[in-house]
C-alpha cells in the first residue's frame, strides 16, 4: 500500500505528455470543430478503425487472435452557428466485437456560437459521462491499448444518456449534469424491467503552465436488476476522481496520474452488494521524434477496499508510430496480477498489436 501511494504521489510531481499536440485538452464533451467560415447547414463524416492482434497466456482464454477492436463512424451536422448534432455508431460492440451500437446521439447548443472560444454550452442526449480524464478523452487520443481496468469494470462503453451544462474555455471550465446511472453498454440495460435511476455529475478542470488537472464525481444509485436466478438489489453508485498532468510546452515528456474512490457493484457480479472501491493509474509517454513515442503504464484496482488481498495491478510498456496524420501503429505488453482469480490465472501477460486509422 505504501508503494502504491508513493508511486502515485511521484506521478503527481512529474505528471504529463501530449502526442505531437494531437492529444486534445480533456473536455466533458467534444465540441464541434468547424473551420469553414460558413457554419450553417453543414454536415461531415468522421470516425476511426482499430484493427489488432491480441495474445495472452492467461488460462482459459484464447492464446492469440485477430479482432476488429473498434469501428466507429459519426455524422456531424451544423444547423447554424449555435446548434449542432452528432450521431455515432460503433460497429464492433459486444463480446465478439461484431455488434452495432449507438454511442453518441446528442444535440448541442452554444448561445455564444461555436466560433467563440469560451462561454456556456448545453448538450442533451447520449454522450460520454464526464468523470475521470480517460472517460472524457476520445478513444483515438488515448495512447494505451485500453482504458483503465476500473474504468472498464464500471463504465462499459463510456457513454450514457442525459443533459450537461458546461461553462468556461478550453483551459478552465466547470460543468454539471444529470445522467442515467447506467452506461449504454451496461449489461443491466438489456432487461426492460430494470428501473431507471438518474444521478448528478459534476466537475471542474484547470490548466496553469505545465500543469493541468481536474476533479469530478457522480453520486446516485445503481438500479435493482432481476433476471432468472440473478436478483440484485438497488445499491449505491458513487465515484470521485482527481487527476493531474505535467507537460511543459514543447516537452517530449507527458505524464498523467489519476486516483479514484467510490462505491458500486460490478455489473451482474455474483456479489449483489456494493463495495467500496479505489483505483489509480500513471501513464507516462516520451516522444522520441515527430513520429515515435514510447509509453509506460501502471494501474491498480481494488474492487473491495474493505477486504485484504483484493488489489489487482498492471505494469506495461508500449511504443507507437504515427505513419502519417491518418494512421498509427502501436505495440503494447503488460503484466497483470489479480489475487482474486483462480491460482492458474492470478498472474498473466498480454501482448497487443494495433493498426489505427482516423478519418
Amino acid at each position: 500500500m505504501k508503494g502504491t501511494l508513493s508511486l502515485f504521489a511521484l506521478s503527481l510531481v512529474c505528471v504529463g505528455f501530449a502526442f505531437d499536440g494531437s492529444t486534445e485538452t480533456v473536455k466533458p464533451i467534444e465540441l464541434a470543430i468547424q473551420k469553414d467560415t460558413d457554419m450553417t447547414n453543414h454536415g461531415w463524416i468522421s470516425g476511426f478503425l482499430q484493427e489488432q492482434y491480441f495474445s495472452s497466456d492467461k488460462g482459459g482464454t484464447n492464446s492469440g487472435f485477430f479482432r476488429n477492436r473498434r469501428t466507429r463512424v459519426a455524422y456531424n451536422y451544423m444547423g447554424d452557428e449555435k446548434t449542432m448534432a452528432r450521431l455515432s455508431i460503433e460497429f464492433a460492440a459486444g463480446a465478439n466485437h461484431s455488434t452495432a451500437q449507438v454511442r453518441d446521439a446528442f444535440v448541442q447548443y452554444k448561445p455564444g456560437t461555436f466560433k467563440a472560444s469560451s462561454g456556456p454550452t448545453f448538450t442533451f442526449g447520449a454522450q460520454s459521462i464526464p468523470v475521470g480524464y480517460e472517460n472524457m478523452t476520445s478513444t483515438p487520443n488515448i495512447m494505451w491499448s485500453e482504458r483503465s481496468t476500473y474504468h472498464d469494470a464500471f463504465f462499459n462503453s463510456e457513454a450514457s444518456k442525459g443533459v450537461l451544462f458546461q461553462n468556461g474555455d478550453a483551459n478552465t471550465f466547470w460543468y454539471v449534469g444529470m445522467f442515467d446511472s447506467l452506461t449504454i453498454g451496461d449489461p443491466e440495460q438489456s432487461d426492460s424491467s430494470t428501473k431507471g435511476e438518474v444521478l448528478p455529475v459534476y466537475g471542474i478542470r484547470a490548466k496553469m503552465g505545465a500543469f493541468e488537472g481536474g476533479l469530478s464525481g457522480m453520486y446516485g444509485n445503481r438500479p435493482a436488476y432481476s433476471a432468472g436466478a440473478i436478483n440484485l438489489a438497488r445499491t449505491d453508485r458513487r465515484f470521485a476522481y482527481a487527476d493531474l498532468r505535467y507537460h511543459p510546452n514543447g516537452s517530449k515528456l507527458d505524464v498523467r496520474g489519476e486516483y479514484m474512490i467510490g462505491k458500486d457493484r460490478i455489473p451482474l457480479a455474483a456479489v449483489a452488494a456494493a463495495n467500496k472501491v479505489k483505483g489509480a493509474l500513471v501513464n507516462a509517454e516520451y516522444k522520441l521524434n515527430s513520429e515515435d513515442t514510447v509509453i509506460g503504464r501502471w494501474e491498480m484496482f481494488d474492487h473491495n477496499s474493505d477486504a485484504l488481498h483484493q488489489t489487482q495491478t498492471l505494469y506495461g510498456v508500449g511504443a507507437a508510430k504515427d505513419v502519417n496524420k491518418f494512421m498509427r501503429v502501436s505495440l503494447w505488453a503488460d503484466w497483470n496480477k489479480v489475487p482474486t482469480n483462480s491460482p492458474s490465472t492470478q498472474s498473466y501477460k498480454q501482448l497487443t498489436f494495433r493498426v489505427q486509422f482516423k478519418f
